[in-house]
């Protein structure tokens, strides 16, 4: 699970994660468990309207680590193949 987001193909952050949402550009998003409860909202409700599957099982600082960042994240996401 974790290996998904240490490629190339994956992004962190709120900003990066929603405007990848709306562009229907991601395969899949996972949203920190002790992620602050109005972002996890804002993100889950566009998931749900993209019809984007959705992970809540790691915490902040682990899908920061994931994605070989120094900080831990409240959202990643996995590039659709060939975006």
């Amino acid at each position: 699970m974790m290996h998904e987001l240490s490629g190339q193909g994956s992004i962190a952050g709120l900003k990066q994660v929603l405007r990848c949402a709306r562009e229907s550009m991601l395969e899949k998003v996972y949203i920190a468990k002790d992620a602050d409860e109005d972002i996890v909202i804002k993100i889950k409700a566009e998931c749900e309207k993209r019809r984007i599957p959705y992970d809540m099982t790691l915490t902040m600082h682990q899908i920061g680590a994931a994605c070989g960042i120094d900080v831990g994240s409240a959202c990643a996401g996995i590039l659709k193949q060939g975006k």
